[in-house]
């Protein structure tokens, strides 16, 4: 069952969008209850695409012989209990396992995030459009793959497989942490803040990628 959650709360997938595309200040003031969001009710292509999700569920599973399980499921980053996701499904695939004889299980292999867009774009356009909120959904649950569902108007229809981006989450996560830090503050974020704020900075002595967060007094 679908957990409903207040959007002011914290950090979901549309929001992780807006934070890559640069749009920190409006986001900032819906957070914080200046400005109301904006009304989504009667956006068509939005509409469409909430409307059309169930099915696209079944036509997904018709078209793979996979099963799409954990529907609608709410879920939350380990460490930070305000960087959330709303994932429309996860995928298992049958696999050969070995339990005493050879059997067959259903395997859970990734996400499925369901898009319904316009018959002009492609597969490439809904990756570089989409490619924070799918990498947001990957680094709260935690798995490494993403299939994309997707229907090109009314005759198009193709499935794109996105790999999870540690390094693109890593940026990412960066950024959602100093965001929240301007919500809870009540503090708006400069207007230079953008996603080239953030700086790969290569590995620390674990080996581990890590990325420079700006001092906040100096951006």
């Amino acid at each position: 069952m679908k957990k409903e959650f207040d959007r002011t709360k914290g950090i979901g997938g549309s929001d992780a969008t807006r934070l890559y595309e640069g749009d920190w200040y409006q986001l900032w003031s819906e957070k914080v209850g200046e400005t109301p969001p904006v009304d989504l009710s009667d956006v068509l292509p939005v509409q469409m695409g909430v409307h059309t999700e169930p099915f696209n569920i079944s036509w997904y599973q018709k078209q793979t012989g996979n099963v799409v399980t954990r529907q609608q499921e709410y879920l939350v980053h380990p460490k930070y209990d305000y960087i959330y996701a709303h994932i429309d499904g996860v995928v298992t695939t049958p696999k050969e396992v070995f339990v005493g004889f050879n059997d067959t299980a259903l395997i859970e292999d990734g996400l499925l995030e369901c898009k319904h867009t316009n018959a002009f774009s492609n597969p490439q356009k809904c990756l570089d459009k989409y490619i924070a909120q799918i990498q947001h959904y990957l680094m709260v649950s935690g798995f490494n793959k993403a299939y994309m569902s997707i229907f090109f108007g009314n005759m198009k229809y193709e499935i794109v497989e996105v790999e999870a981006n540690k390094k693109f989450q890593l940026k990412l996560l960066a950024a959602e942490v100093l965001f929240w830090y301007f919500v809870k503050n009540k503090k708006a974020p400069p207007d230079n803040v953008s996603w080239d704020t953030f700086k790969q900075v290569g590995e620390d002595l674990n080996g581990k990628d890590k990325v420079l967060i700006p001092l906040l007094s100096r951006i």
